[in-house]
């Protein structure tokens, strides 16, 4: 399984803890890398791939350990192997703003045009801020969580949907959020707005974990170090409510 992340820091966040996750779901040759320009928005993606821009820090994982290179391509990046998978995502910031996304078609024509065989595109849903954040792009939401959540569900469906390009939406925003309704609260990140490690990040793998393979985490034998049972099983039941319902809370009593 070979997957290609179009992202910023927060698909660092999302995909930390992946390889293991995969391991212990019964993925043996695995490969994974990461495209990263810190708070990267869409359009820098495209503008990026348009003049070849070397400034991305380009993050791979071949055998459960990150490796970086710097000053890569996305162009060399893509070419660099057959991708089963490429995810993208929007800037956190610019998330929850529909009027954002008007690139993403341009970024899926790149893709489309450079990629060798016929990857799966999947689009990383990702979370709301936690509310007391004093991220400033929290203002774009009147630094309101359920705002910024509610935006964020409302871009995907109007604006990442409509392509018809994506073959599943990963709902790491609706799992962290599904996990904000237990005794946890509003915990799950370590500055406001990354997620936290190692559970946060826990979280977003599982859900990544699930789309990915089809297989339910119910059950999966890794947990990273600081994840006891009771926080494992509220990861699980936040991710497995966020398949069945991706776009809606469910609250989780445990």
């Amino acid at each position: 399984m070979k997957i290609l992340a179009i992202g910023n820091s927060f698909s660092d966040d999302s995909m930390e803890y992946l390889y293991p996750v995969l391991l212990a779901l019964g993925e043996k040759d695995i490969s994974l890398g990461n495209l990263y320009i810190g708070g990267c928005p869409i359009d820098r993606h495209v503008a990026n791939a348009r003049e070849s821009t070397p400034d991305y820090d380009y993050r791979t994982n071949t055998q459960n350990e990150w490796h970086t290179l710097s000053g890569h391509t996305s162009l060399a990046a893509i070419r660099s192997q057959t991708w089963d998978v490429i995810t993208m995502q929007q800037a956190s910031y610019d998330s929850g703003r529909a009027e954002t996304y008007g690139g993403l078609s341009k970024l899926i024509g790149f893709v489309d045009e450079n990629a060798t065989g016929m990857p799966k595109l999947l689009w990383n849903m990702t979370w709301a801020y936690q509310s007391d954040t004093t991220h400033a792009g929290f203002a774009n939401y009147g630094n309101d969580q359920m705002a910024m959540y509610n935006g964020i569900v409302n871009a995907v469906k109007t604006r990442v949907l409509p392509t018809q390009r994506f073959a599943a939406v990963i709902p790491v925003g609706t799992a962290i959020q599904n996990a904000r309704t237990s005794y946890l609260g509003d915990t799950l990140t370590r500055d406001g707005f990354h997620l936290s490690i190692p559970y946060g990040r826990y979280i977003a793998a599982l859900t990544w974990g699930r789309i990915l393979t089809g297989k339910t985490v119910r059950g999966i034998s890794y947990e990273p170090d600081g994840v006891d049972e009771k926080m494992k099983a509220v990861a699980i039941e936040a991710v497995e409510n966020a398949i069945v319902s991706p776009f809606e809370i469910k609250e989780i009593v445990l």
